[in-house]
């Protein structure tokens, strides 16, 4: 998988089946000071039609012991982009 944007350690990461979008968070690090906790997007593309879907995570959600998001599961080529935070986010 890829990790970009406000993680710790952005790049490439080897991971093992079953791991979830959080536990990838963690592998690259943890989130950055200033990283947009409230969308954090998973890039996935379709197998059979290569079109890309997108889907928004809530880190914040997640701290609060909610959203079912914190279990996606992880496909070999997706990307997890953490976009920086703007001004009064």
């Amino acid at each position: 998988i890829y990790v970009v944007g406000q993680v710790t350690e952005p790049g490439v990461r080897e991971i093992e089946p079953g791991t979830t979008l959080l536990q990838a968070i963690s592998l690259a690090g943890g989130l950055e000071r200033f990283a947009a906790t409230k969308r954090i997007q998973l890039r996935r593309a379709d197998p059979s039609t290569g079109q890309e879907r997108l889907y928004i995570f809530n880190y914040n959600a997640v701290e609060r012991g909610g959203a079912i998001q914190s279990m996606i599961t992880l496909r070999e080529g997706d990307v997890i982009v953490v976009p920086e935070r703007r001004l009064f986010e």
